[in-house]
Order: structure tokens, then sequence, then C-alpha cells
């Protein structure tokens, strides 16, 4: 388990202060990406008829990502991935779902088992007979 630095704990602490006096009951922050880049996709904020300030928006923002930083999970590079970040302000709890995608490559089916293929010589040289055999020749 990574510890959050102590100024992370707080900043989210203060932001769930501020979302509970403003009437919201859950927020999740959603992020997503790939390569070498994330950023943050939405912010869901229930019950939905509260309108979320502007500033409150980007103080959010930046808490998220100085969170998923300061966990130090890579939710971004190569095949990318994502993160849920919610304040579930009912049960006063923070929750954070991050996951990753990752390419998987599979193998068909290979065979064994040493398989006899028969007279390879007589194979060869009836190929050479028949590729002789529409050979033309220009004069």
């Amino acid at each position: 388990m990574t510890d959050i630095p102590a100024e992370i704990v707080e900043t989210r602490n203060a932001l769930a202060a501020r979302l509970a006096a403003a009437g919201f009951t859950q927020v999740i922050l959603y992020f997503s990406g790939c390569g070498d880049s994330g950023q943050l996709n939405d912010i869901g904020a229930y019950p939905s008829e509260i309108p979320l300030d502007p500033a409150l928006y980007t103080d959010l923002a930046s808490f998220g990502e100085d969170y998923l930083e300061a966990t130090d999970v890579n939710w971004y590079d190569g095949d990318g991935g994502g993160a849920s970040l919610t304040f579930d302000l009912a049960n006063k709890t923070f929750s954070s779902d991050v996951y990753w995608n990752e390419t998987v490559m599979n193998t068909g089916f290979a065979e064994n088992d040493t398989l006899p293929i028969g007279d390879i010589d007589a194979v060869v040289k009836d190929s050479d007979a028949h590729a002789l055999a529409n050979t033309s020749v220009q004069p």
C-alpha cells in the first residue's frame, strides 16, 4: 500500500467538506489515458441538480491528478488505463478504483508431436520434374 502524502490527505478532506457543505452525496472523478499521457474525462456530482462550481471543479481535477501521481500507479502509460476516484459523502468515505490495460498475446494450436511427413526426396524430385515440364524455352 502506498503512503499518501499528508498534504494530499488534507486536500482530500477539505474537498470532502466543501462538497458536503454544497449538498453533494457523491462525487466521482473519471480519468483515462494511454501512451505517455492521461487526463480527467469527467466529474459526476450527485445529486445532479446541484451545480458544480467551476472553481470546485478545477480544485477536484487538480486533486485527482495529484492523488494519482502520489499513488505512483501508472494508469496511462503503454496500453493505457483509467481511474475513478469516489467521494462518498453520505458514508464519509473516499475510494479509488484504478485499472490498467495489458496486451496479451496467445499463440494458436501448435503441434508438439513429431509427425512423419513421408519421402521428402521423392516429393522434391517430383516437384523439380513438374517445374521443368512447365518451363518454356524462348528461341
